[in-house]
């Protein structure tokens, strides 16, 4: 209690000291402020120029020009305004009393200036040593999502991004360079969030219009400074800050609707009366026409029934919406002030799915000649409704000629066991209710001290709590086979349960900032600490015996009620951070950094070590041999850089073991209380280590015009942490699958690869366009898996129900994390001279069954007959962003790529193992020998190998090209608005993922996954959706 209330307590000084910083100088505004008013203009063409940045120099104060190079902004007389665009040169402008300007900018043929954040810093582009991209605002605002990783999609080469599945309020799972650890922990593989310089202990989920920038550290010297939270890349978020003036209020909203595209064929009623008989004649080849006639007299419903599940289970036209409001302003006196609004609401294309979220989140800051405070609150709430997970597949085995679905009936009378059974679950799924709350608060201070001109000193503090609160609810229904009366549903099978969990982290950081120039020799260093703290809390509480489904809760269950244990964790990481930087006349560049990291997850033995990086760049443009082609090629930059940084993805406590009461034994005849360890330790578990070597290019043309970036980078991981199943023999405890295993450093692994990035401006009279383009590959093989040529992963298969099912993925030395091992198909058996042959591996193969090869030719199918089929990481991604405006038309369009990978079809196999697949009318027969689908004989109930879940037969390409997102908006023109006083109103209509390109044919091929072993796993997941809105934005 007295540590959660000292965490409480810290958390609510951050809070109010944000607060505080708000307000303490809201009051002051001078009349010395007046309203300036101008226009930019080209050189060249004397055209004007739409997006042009002026700041007040020395302030984060400013504003943009608008389509028409206008702008407004207030300003006090000395102040000096700053105009920078990217491929003009910046141009600075005193103001006096003057109340209009005209300012023309000249084309840049000099280096970009553009400030960029890196770990604890900013730099300018042209210092940078190292693999840093950069997005700005205007990229994510063309995107209505709940997610910012699906706005980032296809815009950073080398970041990869899937969706883990399309269900409302999804987060997607984003990848740096590769998979990063072959470790089962949650999380283990995402980058760390850095916002407004506090380490988040997750994905911090922040909506789309709260954030100004972000940058990606890609490389591992960049990434050097955060330690062991740096491992995975770093994404570094800027949250929206306020502008020196007036109030400015921008609001704008979305509305539109969401639609599957794709769907898995089904057979309609007369289809599966048609194959049902195909299904008789292969479970009995000597079947005559009159069984077949009472076949069909017993089944009469077999023709007055004809449900489509698809209509009550897909919503069409689910509709989405979302409205954002921001208001900014500030004095001349330094401070400023910037709060957003936010609300998101999206029902799900999938009965029982849903999400809704509202976000607050205020901002302020203040400069002086010597201090810099920056602060700022938020807090989000979410509502999030979950389907069952195998909703999908249920409404696949559900035969069209069952009895339609009637939720209110007290009785449901199936014509056989088969059926009933099939009921029972279906009428689960479809009316299970899965619900969850998220509440987070957050807030940071900084605080930085100018002691001189070349020394400072900055502290920041900031923490985060996040409340989940989730309850679900398996309803009974009564179940029975009308034609013998046994019931076939279970009241212990349905409860109810609600799930508790609360998390917090605490961080804190103070650093010292040296910049020094001593003739053409600059230096600049950062000498500093940090610390953060993490905690967790969290249980289940379930009844079971639900006798009321009209109201879910634990007064309508009847059983006993059970707590079951979470998990309750604290750990703790300190940091020593140092970094030195160095450069010549600009041309020559050095930076080498480090951190003593300490993690309390260690054992006292390995709590501790150092993680240093080095990187080095070569400006050759600035050599004065390089002069006379500057004019073509006015950016040429080389890069070099090493990192080694360490990894900790494993549970806390995993050093200290733990026992279990409860495991009553028999001895002598009689039973006695025992024990058994509930979880293995290691207390010599120690850090991963990933070291990385990356080389990249930095090129400019024609005055930034065209860009090129390109790195190429060699990643080793050593030491990886994997949790290792312990057998029976050792006393494992009979619980969950934790208890059986514990965390080793059990391998080594690589990742290589390469990352293009290619930009184009251009304009002609009134027409500008804006095109980049990304294209990356990585390589990823296990190269050591703890002395074993095979280690299966904890993934149990492809998807529930699936016979003989078996692992479909393994970590193999040599192969992908995660790669398809599967039994390789022949065919089937359509000739007595196949069936004779086969028959010698498999004696009871029949003719039209599937032939699986004995590729080790050892006369028998086993598991070891599996080889490698492919892997479900994309080799390639590629995207592609064409931004266009002509007067007051804008137009957008995004694509996005991904190659090289395969996918195991699940729903498919789902599909044919139940005899449901359209496809399957076609099925093998005597009469339809050479079909290429293999004959249905029951296999649920058979449990023959035809349909079996780990072979070749359900592997499919998994390559895909998508529209993710098409704009076209117009801006009215300024005329219409002044009466109004509105400064810009723009209306558009967009698309998003409207098309798809694939051979895939599942529900969609972007399957994430959660996991590094179900990546390309299809497992029936909530597909993806089409999105058709109209939005507006209007200025004031």
């Amino acid at each position: 209690m007295k540590a959660y209330l000292s965490n409480l307590f810290s958390f609510r000084y951050i809070i109010w000291m944000a607060i505080l910083s708000m307000l303490i100088f809201s009051n002051d505004a001078t009349a010395q402020e007046r309203i300036i008013e101008g226009k930019v203009l080209g050189a060249e063409d004397n055209l004007p120029l739409p997006g042009v940045n002026i700041l007040v120099q020395g302030t984060k104060q400013g504003t943009v020009s608008d389509f028409d190079g206008k702008f407004s902004m207030l300003v006090t007389n000395g102040d000096v305004l700053v105009f920078s665009f990217i491929g003009m040169q910046t141009k600075t402008f005193t103001v006096n009393s003057e109340s209009s300007l005209t300012i023309t900018l000249d084309s840049d043929v000099e280096l970009l200036d553009e400030v960029v954040k890196i770990g604890y810093g900013e730099q300018k582009k042209k210092e940078i040593s190292g693999a840093v991209a950069h997005v700005k605002s205007e990229s994510l605002e063309n995107f209505v999502t709940s997610d910012i990783g699906d706005a980032l999609q296809g815009q950073v080469a080398g970041v990869s991004v899937t969706s883990a599945s399309g269900s409302p309020g999804e987060a997607s799972v984003i990848q740096i360079r590769g998979v990063s650890t072959v470790s089962n922990v949650e999380g283990a593989n995402q980058p760390l969030y850095v916002v407004d310089g506090i380490p988040q202990n997750e994905d911090p989920r922040l909506a789309p219009n709260e954030i100004a920038s972000i940058d990606i550290l890609k490389d591992l010297a960049s990434c050097a400074v955060y330690g062991t939270r740096g491992a995975n890349g770093v994404i570094l978020i800027t949250t929206k800050t306020g502008n020196k003036g007036k109030l400015k209020v921008s609001l704008d909203g979305n509305y539109g609707v969401r639609k599957i595209t794709s769907n898995t064929p089904v057979m309609n009623s007369q289809e599966q009366a048609y194959f049902d008989i195909l299904e008789q004649r292969a479970l009995n080849p000597g079947i005559s026409d009159d069984e077949i006639n009472m076949f069909i007299q017993r089944n009469k419903n077999n023709f007055l029934n004809d449900n489509n599940l698809d209509e009550l289970v897909f919503v069409d036209y689910a509709p989405t919406q979302q409205y954002n409001l921001n208001l900014t302003g500030g004095s001349s006196s330094g401070f400023t002030y910037n709060l957003t609004g936010g609300y998101y609401n999206q029902e799900g294309s999938v009965i029982n799915s849903g999400f809704e979220r509202l976000n607050f989140r205020g901002g302020s800051s203040f400069k002086s000649k010597k201090w810099t405070i920056n602060s700022s609150i938020a807090i989000s709430t979410e509502e999030r409704q979950r389907p069952s997970g195998n909703l999908l597949t249920q409404t696949i085995r559900y035969k069209p000629y069952m009895a339609p679905v009637d939720p209110d009936k007290d009785v449901y009378a199936g014509a056989s066991d088969q059926e009933a059974v099939q009921a029972n679950f279906l009428y689960q799924s479809l009316y299970f209710q899965d619900f969850e709350d998220r509440d987070r608060f957050s807030g940071n201070i900084s605080i930085q001290y100018d002691f001189t001109d070349w020394l400072s000193f900055t502290t920041n503090a900031g923490g985060n709590v996040m409340n989940r609160y989730r309850s679900r609810f398996n309803p009974y229904f009564k179940i029975v086979n009308e034609n013998t009366g046994k019931e076939f549903s279970d009241p212990n099978n349905s409860y109810y349960s609600e799930q508790n969990e609360r998390s917090s982290a605490f961080s804190w950081d103070g650093r010292f900032y040296f910049k020094k120039k001593w003739g053409e020799h600059n230096f600049s260093a950062l000498l500093g600490g940090s610390l953060e703290e993490y905690n967790g809390q969290g249980h289940t509480v379930l009844r079971r015996g639900i006798v009321d489904n009209n109201k879910p809760g634990f007064g309508s269950a009847t059983l006993e009620t059970s707590v079951i244990p979470g998990f309750n964790y604290v750990y703790k990481i300190i940091g020593t951070i140092g970094r030195l930087q160095y450069d010549y006349k600009g041309k020559y560049l050095v930076s080498v950094s480090g951190n003593y990291n300490g993690n309390s997850k260690f054992s006292e033995n390995n709590k501790f070590k150092f993680f240093p990086s080095a990187s080095v760049a070569w400006n050759i443009s600035e050599e004065a041999f390089f002069e006379g082609a500057k004019e073509t090629m006015n950016i040429f930059k080389i890069r070099a850089s090493h990192g080694n940084v360490g990894g900790q993805s494993f549970r806390p406590y995993s050093d200290l073991p733990t026992i279990r009461r409860g495991y009553d034994y028999e001895f002598n005849g009689k039973v006695y209380s025992g024990a058994a360890q509930a979880a293995f330790a290691n207390p010599d578990v120690q850090w991963e280590t990933s070291i990385q070597n990356n080389i990249g290019v930095d090129m400019a043309f024609w005055g930034n015009r065209l860009t090129f970036n390109a790195d190429v980078y060699h990643t080793t991981k050593q030491d990886m942490l994997f949790p290792i199943e312990v057998p029976s023999s050792a006393g494992t405890a009979t619980g969950g699958n934790n208890d059986k295993l514990v965390t080793l450093n059990v391998g080594n692994m690589i990742n290589k690869g390469y990352e293009i990035a290619l930009g184009y401006k251009g304009r002609v009279k009134k027409l500008s366009w804006n095109i980049t383009g990304t294209f990356s590959s990585n390589q990823n093989e296990i190269t050591n898996m703890n002395s074993e040529d095979f280690v299966y992963t904890a993934d149990q298969g492809l998807i529930w129900g699936a016979v003989n099912q078996s692992r479909a993925t393994v970590f193999a030395k040599g192969y992908e994390a995660g790669a398809f091992f599967l039994y390789k198909t022949e065919g089937i058996i359509n000739t007595e001279e196949k069936l004779a042959q086969y028959n010698k591996v498999n004696p009871s193969a029949k003719m039209g069954d599937l032939m699986i090869q004995d590729t080790n030719g050892d006369g028998q199918i086993t598991e070891a007959d599996k080889i490698y089929a492919g892997s479900g990481l994309p080799q390639y991604e590629t995207g592609f962003i064409l931004n266009l405006r002509w007067k007051n038309w804008d137009f957008m369009m995004n694509w996005y790529a991904a190659l090289g990978h395969e996918i195991m079809n699940g729903s498919k196999l789902m599909a044919y193992s139940e005899g449901r697949h359209q496809d399957q009318i076609h099925t093998w027969s005597p009469d339809n020998p050479y079909s290429e689908i293999p004959a249905y004989r029951g296999d649920l109930k058979q449990g023959t190998t035809n349909f079996r879940g780990d072979t070749d037969l359900w592997l499919e390409d998994g390559s895909y090209l998508r529209l993710k997102n098409v704009t076209l908006g117009y801006t009215l023109p300024k005329s219409v608005l002044k009466k109004a006083k509105i400064d810009t109103f723009r209306i558009y209509v967009r698309a998003q993922n409207p098309l798809t390109f694939t051979n895939y044919t599942g529900y969609d091929p972007e399957i994430g996954g959660n996991g590094v072993s179900s990546r390309g796993l299809d497992k029936g997941n909530y597909p993806i959706t089409a999105y058709y809105s109209t939005g507006f934005r209007i200025n004031f």
